[in-house]
């Protein structure tokens, strides 16, 4: 689907909307405004032959300030599942699908190949820690995964993987970008043991939640929300998978999934594209841009690589 985007909006690089409590409204602009211009560009110059040594060495150091190390053992623990439900349940261009076992196998050797961050010794020995607990709880998360996913989508026809959806919301100028994970309304998400020195094992295991009214969940509801919005209001589901068992929500069982509860939230979220909107308006120039949200660094989505933050702080004049 071709949208036809405001000047005012692609002058700051801001090419759609998403979910707006996957983070705050400054880290958001800053991402689109100026991280990735940055990193796209400099990918651009490494792809292309004529561009100097000197400037391919400048660019493989913008990649290495504002993309290395901002992975994590959770987030690559989480993306092996999906490759594994993938392999194993969406079939492929000859209808053809992997056995459980064989998409297992890929998706360990998927997780033994991520690189935990490195920025100092502890976050390195934290990080490792984790990519070796999760490499021993992998199989049996996509287990649960799978029985959770089949069992949303016993009903369906065919299981359809991870799509685009992208459009207006309602009084929006901007479209609104999100991507399902299955069946175009539903998305998986993987829990993972977390350390803690008052266990014996220094692990205690990753809880499934019993409602979405948490702070976290909740963002998970805003992000159901723009797939019932953007496909037609077709009802939408989250598994929950951990390595004992899983957890379905949808409209049968959880009143934040229900036609009327997601109609009020997708007013919210449009909302707030709204005022993010009257902002890239507003602003000529990045710096006007910048100069016109405030981030909470103390918030979670701010928890970053130090070269990030540094870059980030010297955006907003911070010392």
């Amino acid at each position: 689907m071709l949208i036809d985007v405001p000047d005012w909006s692609t002058r700051h690089n801001y090419w759609h909307h998403s979910n707006p409590r996957s983070k705050d409204r400054a880290k958001t602009i800053y991402e689109k405004a100026h991280v990735r211009p940055l990193i796209d560009a400099a990918y651009k110059v490494l792809k292309t032959e004529s561009f100097s040594s000197v400037e391919k060495t400048a660019a493989r150091m913008t990649l290495d300030r504002l993309k290395a190390n901002r992975s994590s053992a959770n987030m690559e623990a989480g993306r092996a599942v999906q490759t594994a439900t993938d392999l194993h349940l969406v079939p492929d261009e000859f209808e053809t699908t992997l056995s459980l076992s064989e998409a297992t196998e890929t998706a360990v050797r998927d997780l033994k190949h991520y690189s935990p961050k490195d920025y100092n010794a502890s976050v390195l020995d934290n990080d490792r820690a984790r990519q070796d607990k999760y490499l021993d709880e992998l199989p049996m998360v996509i287990e649960h995964a799978v029985l959770g996913l089949k069992e949303a989508m016993r009903l369906d026809n065919r299981i359809i993987g991870e799509i685009d959806l992208i459009d207006t919301l309602p009084g929006n100028a901007v479209p609104h970008f999100t991507k399902p994970d299955y069946g175009r309304r539903g998305d998986l998400k993987t829990k993972w043991s977390r350390m803690s020195s008052s266990s014996k094992s220094g692990w205690t295991a990753g809880s499934l939640p019993r409602s979405l009214t948490g702070m976290f969940d909740l963002n998970n509801v805003y992000q159901a929300a723009g797939f019932w919005a953007l496909n037609g209001h077709q009802p939408p589901f989250l598994v929950y998978a951990n390595a004992t068992d899983y957890r379905i929500f949808d409209q049968s069982n959880c009143p934040e999934l229900r036609d009327d509860y997601l109609h009020d939230v997708v007013a919210d979220i449009s909302l707030f594209h709204k005022t993010t909107e009257n902002i890239l308006r507003a602003a000529r120039t990045k710096d006007e841009l910048l100069g016109l949200v405030s981030p909470d660094w103390n918030a979670i989505y701010w928890s970053e690589p130090p070269t990030y933050l540094e870059e980030a702080k010297k955006m907003w004049g911070v010392n």
